[in-house]
């Protein structure tokens, strides 16, 4: 039986804000987010690419069992990134709906509008910012002990449900520390995010599957900025130097893993 002619990889990836914005770089940077660089590298090998990304400002992992069935179902995809938590680490008091308002960047022009984010919605948001800080000073970290756990709870509910109609590889993305202006925005991100991170990275060693790995970023990001090069300098995203970076690191995780899949392979 003749060889069936290889197909491209698919990528679906699936997160918050981490995923598609990035923080200010250098002029005349190419400002490519990690997954348009995961395509240019694989290229590099043969390899032709397809990524559907999932991924909008403020999302957090509550989500993410809204659109599994059709998201797998309609793309097929031989992979899946997962890059969840950052947000919940962010507020501790402020609610995801009065941050996507303030912040998501989709509001319509108009006087009126304009006036109002100007005069009514900014001024509002930070008196809701320096509120945030107060609290967050004033709570222990033991008040965040749940959020980590419900976020490992979605996404190995959404790990399994994907696993029982399809075989895809599921990358679960590390996070990285705060930058120093989201931890002086939100103090008590400086402890959350750790421990978020680890709760990723337990999730995945408990799961021991060779379907499900981790791919951690924290100790690249510590580096960078050891050097004097900030990887989030927003506090958050990634500047478009680390955004390669992280894509190149992607690349590397995945190739071993295309290696075996016959269906992406040149065959002779």
């Amino acid at each position: 039986m003749a060889d069936t002619a290889p197909v491209p990889l698919r990528v679906l990836f699936k997160g918050a804000s981490t995923v598609t914005w990035q923080s200010p770089g250098p002029d005349g940077a190419t400002r490519w987010t990690y997954p348009r660089v995961l395509e240019q590298e694989l290229a590099r090998d043969g390899v032709e690419t397809r990524t559907t990304i999932s991924a909008m400002s403020a999302e957090r992992a509550t989500s993410i069992l809204r659109t599994w069935e059709q998201e797998v179902s309609s793309h097929s995809p031989d992979v899946i990134v997962l890059h969840y938590g950052h947000m919940e680490c962010i507020h501790g008091v402020i609610p995801r709906w009065f941050e996507r308002h303030a912040r998501a960047g989709t509001e319509r022009p108009g006087p009126i509008r304009d006036r109002y984010r100007h005069h009514v919605l900014r001024p509002v948001w930070k008196i809701a910012v320096k509120g945030q800080q107060a609290i967050d000073r004033l709570l222990p970290a033991r008040v965040f002990r749940r959020r980590p756990a419900q976020v490992v709870a979605l996404l190995e509910r959404y790990i399994g449900w994907v696993h029982r109609i399809s075989d895809p590889l599921v990358v679960v993305m590390g996070l990285t520390a705060p930058g120093e202006r989201y931890a002086d925005w939100f103090p008590g991100i400086v402890h959350r995010t750790p421990a978020m991170e680890a709760a990723l990275r337990d999730m995945v060693e408990r799961l021991d599957s060779p379907r499900v790995v981790f791919l951690p970023v924290w100790d690249d990001a510590a580096a960078w900025l050891e050097r004097g090069e900030a990887p989030v300098p927003d506090g958050a995203h990634y500047t478009p130097a680390f955004h390669r970076h992280v894509g190149a690191r992607l690349a590397n995780l995945l190739r071993p893993w295309i290696a075996t899949q016959p269906h992406l392979r040149q065959h002779d």
